[in-house]
């Protein structure tokens, strides 16, 4: 590897994940982690893995994120989630690399492990994701949800794999599937999307079938049914949280009108 590169993780409340991930990133000569307030050990854990630790108040995950990415040192950097984790392969593959102005970013398979299953079927096993990129030529689209890393220039893939602790538990898995719906509703709406009702009454049914069979994840087990029913059902409350917010727009009473 012939580039210093920087590693940067947001967080709040990540105890249960953050050590598994930092682990991985001993190589990294800088890490940086942007907390929004955490109540638990994350913020001690990262400095036990020599992480710099910097407070910034969430707003959203775009902002947050590209906020992270102005606080690192180097021009080369990798984003991480702290429910991510490399794999020792991908390790060594990122440590050989030889960095050319050829590339401005490379992405990283990421596989599924949801309930304690590595995915080894379906669209959630290595799906490549550009996390490792030069800040130069790259930056997060500051989106409230869906934020990714839009690189100016040529990318190539890793052949390894990094690992991605979507959920534990199926409590935590609930959690997870609802505030992120209702975060991607209010973001359809805020950017002009709308919908109908018959949508409404086709979306959870036409979703679980694509999910579960078109993506194959009936080849995941029991993990892939409940993954398959998670992700219907986001989409299902995505799309009744865009309903309810468009009707509202519709009955409020205009500015400077008292009801």
């Amino acid at each position: 590897m012939n580039q210093k590169i920087s590693v940067f993780i947001i967080t709040l409340n990540e105890n249960q994940n953050i050590a598994r991930c930092l682990e991985k990133l001993f190589w990294a000569d800088e890490i940086i982690i942007v907390d929004s307030g955490s109540s638990d050990e994350t913020v001690q854990i990262g400095l036990l893995y020599k992480a710099k630790i910097i407070f910034h108040k969430f707003e959203n995950f775009g902002k947050q994120k590209q906020f992270a990415l102005s606080q690192t040192k180097n021009d080369w950097v990798l984003s991480i989630d702290a429910d991510e984790v490399l794999s020792d392969s991908l390790v060594n593959e990122i440590q050989n690399t030889v960095f050319t102005s050829e590339f401005v970013g490379y992405t990283i398979p990421r596989t599924h492990v949801f309930l304690g299953k590595v995915f080894k079927f379906g669209t959630e096993n290595k799906r490549p994701v550009l996390r490792l990129f030069n800040k130069k030529n790259g930056f997060f689209i500051e989106n409230k949800v869906h934020e990714t890393v839009i690189a100016q220039g040529k990318t190539r893939s890793y052949e390894n794999e990094m690992l991605h602790y979507t959920s534990e538990d199926v409590t935590k898995g609930i959690s997870k599937c609802v505030n992120y719906a209702l975060l991607s509703g209010e973001f359809m709406f805020e950017k002009g999307k709308r919908t109908y009702f018959i949508k409404l009454l086709f979306k959870f049914p036409l979703e679980f079938i694509k999910v579960y069979l078109f993506n194959r994840n009936f080849l995941n087990g029991y993990q892939g049914f409940v993954w398959s029913m998670f992700s219907a059902i986001g989409s299902f409350l995505k799309y009744v949280k865009l309903w309810e917010l468009q009707r509202k727009s519709i009955h409020s009473p205009a500015p400077g009108i008292r009801s």
